[in-house]
């Protein structure tokens, strides 16, 4: 698709009413109804999937502008909405981010920059009420709107406020799907290290020019990211601590931000891994036999107390993807057959990285 102004993530601020009102005839012809805008991202092959505009047609835009000044711009128009903290992307780039992300039921999903929450419930549509579906907005006023509409719709997503310049990655639960709703300079690629792997991440990222491009990287395991640059557009920025004016978020940028999945309720059971869910049947299981350390404890103290304790993915598999020392291609077979710990493609690549592995090498 060629981009077009409506890839903008809102209009320059300081401007006023008229040029915004310029601005805004810009980014497409303005609809009567939802459906007429759906419709019109179909035509412009923004949406393709069924799901996808199932999606989009379940979750009326209009709703998460109300109550926010949604009388000073048109809901169903495919251009970017900015009023004052609230944002919301065009239609078009939501529509473009969510085909990438490829959505299905049951995937973790994490929206940095989650404003409204108006993308987070298009999500939720396709990846179902059995999915960890979390947004983390610097805006606690925004939490607040984002968490009201969700809830008033039934949906179950846990909004949080905090900076992602703040998220302790390696304490927080990884995720299949992570979209980043603002212009990310290229120290936020520790971002991506919230990625399951065969994770994906969108978002529009900066190249070592500055230039964003609304960007998708599926983690390939270790350090590798399979990246594929989709459209030129232009986010504000991701704000860093300390760097914004706003008071009001300056408490917010200085929580540390670990995000984690839900803590174990039996009757929520159904948003947890198999993994999980298995581990605790077993321990039921052995609760009840006779003589068992697990059984001399009163089940009722493990549910409350110590199951709950445990991280949502505690039993998640971890997968190591086994690359060449030396070349760094996937799938390398051969160990060093000293230490054992790292891998070769062939005696070639072993040879070579002899001189560097040497010191190191425990064998």
């Amino acid at each position: 698709r060629v981009p077009r102004p409506t890839d903008c993530q809102g209009a320059p601020a300081g401007m006023d009413e008229v040029h915004q009102l310029f601005f805004r005839s810009l980014m497409g012809r303005a609809h009567s109804s939802l459906a007429e805008l759906v419709d019109s991202l179909v035509e412009e092959g923004c949406v393709r999937t069924r799901g996808v505009i199932d999606a989009f047609k379940a979750v009326d835009r209009k709703f998460f502008l109300e109550g926010a000044g949604e009388d000073e711009v048109e809901a169903y128009v495919d251009g970017p909405v900015r009023i004052g903290k609230l944002h919301q992307s065009a239609p078009s780039v939501y529509g473009t981010a969510v085909e990438a992300l490829e959505l299905r039921p049951g995937l973790s999903f994490l929206n940095i920059g989650s404003g409204t929450g108006y993308l987070s419930a298009i999500v939720a549509q396709l990846i179902g009420p059995n999915a960890v579906n979390v947004g983390l907005e610097r805006h606690e006023q925004l939490v607040r709107l984002a968490s009201a509409k969700c809830g008033a719709l039934g949906l179950d997503i846990q909004f949080h406020a905090g900076n992602c310049f703040n998220i302790d990655v390696g304490r927080s639960m990884k995720f299949d799907r992570v979209y980043i709703g603002a212009g990310a300079p290229r120290d936020a690629k520790f971002l991506f290290k919230l990625l399951k792997y065969d994770g994906i991440v969108v978002g529009p990222l900066e190249d070592d020019e500055g230039v964003q491009s609304l960007t998708k990287a599926r983690c390939r395991g270790g350090k590798k990211y399979a990246v594929t640059q989709m459209l030129n557009v232009t986010f504000a920025a991701l704000v860093k601590p300390g760097e914004g004016s706003d008071d009001a978020a300056a408490a917010t940028d200085r929580i540390s931000v670990v995000l984690h999945g839900p803590a174990w309720d039996s009757g929520r059971r159904h948003v947890f891994p198999p993994s999980f869910c298995q581990k605790v049947m077993f321990l039921y299981w052995m609760n009840q036999l006779e003589g068992s350390l697990p059984g001399k404890l009163p089940w009722e103290l493990w549910t409350k107390s110590i199951i709950p304790m445990l991280p949502w993915d505690s039993f998640e598999p971890v997968i190591h993807v086994k690359e060449c020392a030396a070349c760094g291609a996937d799938e390398a077979k051969m160990q060093c057959s000293r230490c054992r710990t790292v891998y070769y493609c062939n005696r070639d690549c072993q040879r070579k990285h002899w001189s560097s592995h040497k010191a190191t090498c425990s064998g």
